[in-house]
């Protein structure tokens, strides 16, 4: 009989970012503004995928009974994530679980005989052909002149690829600043003075480095961009 110990071999070195600048770490990793989180990025795919490929290590058995024993952490609970961008000078949130992916400007094909502004067009996202619209049109947001593009459709530094119920749609941003976890205890009610989106479309405000960050109505929202595609 084969000698179990015989099996086991040295720990290979493993880059384990995520744990460092990733979303377990202090989050500078300039690679989560494009994957948003580390479950996405090709380095998290090829640790896993390197694991996967090595023998027991040596220390396994050590390594995990240390594990358990160990005090766990009381997890907070109530804390949400989100994705924080920007649109003209306005800043919003919506969940991170509808997002797909973060993309750089493309070029964005228009649709002949669509009068309906809130549809941009066509954009290839990875050889998919999808849905582009107007964030800003759907809403209703009054961009100032200063911060209107000069080109329409090539300005904009991001695009949002989002889903839901099986349908991707692309929406594109002025800016993304990236993953943001907050508590439910830190989103303010939408004052009464405050008018236009953030009046109408969101459901509070987070202050979020010192900027108002509107949380939007993640269905009031869907439902909107559903009816603009009828």
């Amino acid at each position: 009989m084969s000698d179990p110990a015989a099996t086991l071999v040295p720990r290979p070195a493993l880059n384990d970012c995520w744990n460092r600048i990733g979303v377990r770490g202090d989050r500078s990793c300039p690679e989560l503004s494009q994957h948003v989180h580390c479950h996405n990025c090709p380095v998290y795919t090829a640790a896993a995928v390197d694991l996967l490929d090595t023998g027991i290590p040596s220390d396994y058995l050590a390594e995990w009974t240390r594990h358990f024993a160990r005090e766990k952490p009381v997890a907070e609970l109530g804390t949400h994530s989100v994705v924080i961008f920007r649109l003209g000078v306005e800043w919003f949130a919506l969940p991170v679980h509808i997002f797909k992916e973060i993309s750089e400007t493309k070029i964005i094909h228009s649709l002949p005989h669509r009068k309906n502004k809130s549809v941009l067009g066509l954009v290839n996202i990875r050889g998919e052909l999808l849905i582009c619209v107007s964030l800003a049109e759907t809403l209703r947001l009054e961009i100032a002149p200063e911060t209107k593009p000069e080109k329409d459709h090539d300005a904009h530094a991001y695009l949002l690829v989002l889903s839901h119920e099986g349908r991707r749609l692309v929406f594109p941003v002025d800016e993304v600043a990236g993953m943001h976890r907050y508590r439910l205890k830190d989103v303010q009610e939408v004052p009464a003075t405050v008018a236009g989106a953030r009046a109408t479309h969101t459901t509070g405000l987070l202050v979020w480095q010192g900027k108002s960050v509107g949380c939007l109505d993640e269905q009031r929202l869907l439902s909107l961009l559903n009816q603009n595609l009828a």
